[in-house]
């Protein structure tokens, strides 16, 4: 486990999703223990297994720890169906957490899971705490995707590599929308049924065709 998420780690810092700040976790065979990549200040294009931390979840922030590990912690402790969370401060997603009434338009036939409303957590500050923590979950609900106000997103899934690959695809689509936005001409969103079309475009197994794909540019030697 601490293989795989080392790996995911790379994949996120590699696309420039993960860095100086943002983070993944994935929930242990132990329901009250999760792992976590490292914090801030640390490459998250180099993460080894070594490196990545095992937490409980009532444990609290101290130095060298993601300072938002409540979200993780949270998260796993109401949902353990969801393995993996990954927080994010990409460019697009957060542009669109700027935005009044974030648009939900479905235009990318690889995005199934975006909501036909994106939760939108409206502090505008950092998850500091278990409450906090808490308050970001019942804002995200059941959805896959929830975004923070000024700040970023996060993005969940029942496997890691779900969780990686939909936060590829988020951002991605956040860079669709933004874009189609632009032009200012009328849009053609996707009609189908959002479940549907995830089920159809994106089962287990892409997940695990786009992991083998994203894992062979960040391969490490020993």
């Amino acid at each position: 486990m601490r293989q795989e998420l080392a790996t995911a780690t790379r994949i996120l810092g590699r696309h420039e999703m993960i860095g100086m700040f943002g983070h993944v976790s994935l929930l242990t065979d132990d329901p009250q223990r999760y792992l976590i990549c490292p914090g801030a200040g640390q490459r998250k294009d180099r993460c080894r297994p070594t490196d990545i931390i095992e937490l409980g979840l009532d444990d609290e922030f101290r130095f060298g720890l993601p300072l938002e590990l409540y979200m993780h912690a949270a998260t796993h402790r109401a949902k353990p169906h969801i393995k993996s969370l990954v927080h994010v401060h990409s460019p697009n997603l957060t542009a669109l957490a700027a935005m009044d009434e974030p648009p939900s338009e479905l235009l990318m036939i690889h995005a199934g899971f975006w909501p036909e409303r994106i939760p939108l957590w409206e502090r505008p500050d950092l998850v500091r705490d278990h409450d906090s923590g808490r308050e970001l979950v019942e804002t995200m609900g059941d959805h896959a995707i929830a975004l923070m106000r000024w700040h970023g997103a996060v993005i969940v899934g029942e496997t890691l590599r779900e969780a990686v690959f939909r936060t590829l695809l988020a951002e991605r689509h956040a860079g669709i929308v933004l874009t189609s936005l632009a032009h200012g001409r009328p849009l053609k969103p996707a009609a189908a049924s959002r479940p549907d079309l995830y089920a159809r475009m994106l089962p287990a197994s892409t997940h695990d065709l786009n992991w083998r794909y994203e894992s062979s540019f960040v391969e490490l030697e020993d």
